[in-house]
């Protein structure tokens, strides 16, 4: 009996420190202003089942609201996740590199680190990552071969994957990514690194845009491809715009048909087994129902 015993707790264990749950794979970025207005009930309907809450929402709503609204979307089987920058600060650019005394600002990573800690305790479902990179200016900060800019985007994403998994193992950790193939050289961002210590890619192909639209849809594809084959184990959603942007003035949100046209295309197309919407309070929310079936999610 004893050692039946002692199996099970060894199995639980293992089993504890496995790779988080798969999650439904539609999401979208909300901003904290917009909190107060979401019909949760929509989203259910929508199948709109991953939130992506700016953290703001706890000092401008207060906990206990926030707290509130994740609860009552965890009770819609809708997931949570907190949403923050890491290495951009009160509208300024961090550098994570001590280049001067060739180290990684191991302080700063215990700052930023210690807030994700704090909102896994809270119950949330995942936390998720931006500015988890250099504002292109990566290959500035290489002091030596093994202190660079890359390896300190790697190095922040192992860290806070130890730290919140050791509160909660199935906790989701997502990032988002520029979507340029040469991500290593401006922005630090390895994909097949972060990938082993993220659930997540979220490429931002916001091929609507006026920095991308001249690429073309196949790019924005040929995208999503290659963050998948290069993340891997690492899952890859697709970041898609709910709006065009004509210039650098002009924003048109997109009706709920050409949203879900998008999503449509990239399930059925590209190696991406997720989309997340950016953003809540721009274009119509799509019906995401029958966007994944078997064959697209096993790609």
């Amino acid at each position: 009996m004893k050692r039946l015993l002692s199996f099970l707790a060894l199995a639980l264990a293992l089993a504890s420190c496995g790779p988080a749950p798969e999650p439904a794979p539609n999401g979208i970025w909300l901003w904290s202003k917009y909190m107060p207005e979401v019909n949760l009930d929509e989203f259910a309907a929508k199948d709109i089942n991953n939130i992506i809450l700016h953290e703001v929402s706890f000092s401008k709503h207060g906990v206990d609201s926030t707290l509130g609204f994740i609860r009552e979307a965890q009770e819609k089987d809708i997931k949570v996740h907190i949403w923050f920058q890491c290495f951009y600060k009160d509208g300024q650019w961090i550098n994570p590199v001590d280049d001067s005394l060739c180290r990684y600002k191991q302080e700063y990573f215990d700052e930023v680190i210690a807030r994700a800690v704090d909102y896994v305790k809270m119950g949330v479902d995942g936390i998720h990552l931006d500015y988890i990179r250099f504002g292109g200016t990566a290959y500035k900060h290489n002091p030596s071969d093994e202190i660079t800019a890359v390896g300190c985007v790697t190095e922040f994403c192992r860290q806070i994957h130890d730290a919140v998994k050791a509160v909660n193992p199935e906790i989701i950790l997502s990032a988002a990514l520029m979507p340029e193939p040469d991500s290593e050289y401006y922005y630090g961002q390895d994909p097949a690194q972060m990938g082993q210590y993220l659930d997540i890619l979220m490429p931002m192909i916001y091929y609507h845009s006026d920095g991308y639209r001249q690429n073309g849809l196949q790019w924005a594809l040929g995208v999503a491809d290659h963050f998948a084959r290069k993340g891997a184990p690492a899952r890859v959603w697709a970041g898609l715009t709910t709006y065009v942007d004509t210039d650098s003035t002009k924003v048109v949100p997109m009706d709920a048909e050409k949203i879900m046209d998008d999503c449509r295309v990239f399930a059925d197309s590209s190696k991406a087994t997720g989309v997340v919407l950016f953003r809540y309070g721009l274009g119509d929310l799509p019906d995401l129902h029958g966007l994944w079936n078997e064959n697209n999610l096993t790609k």
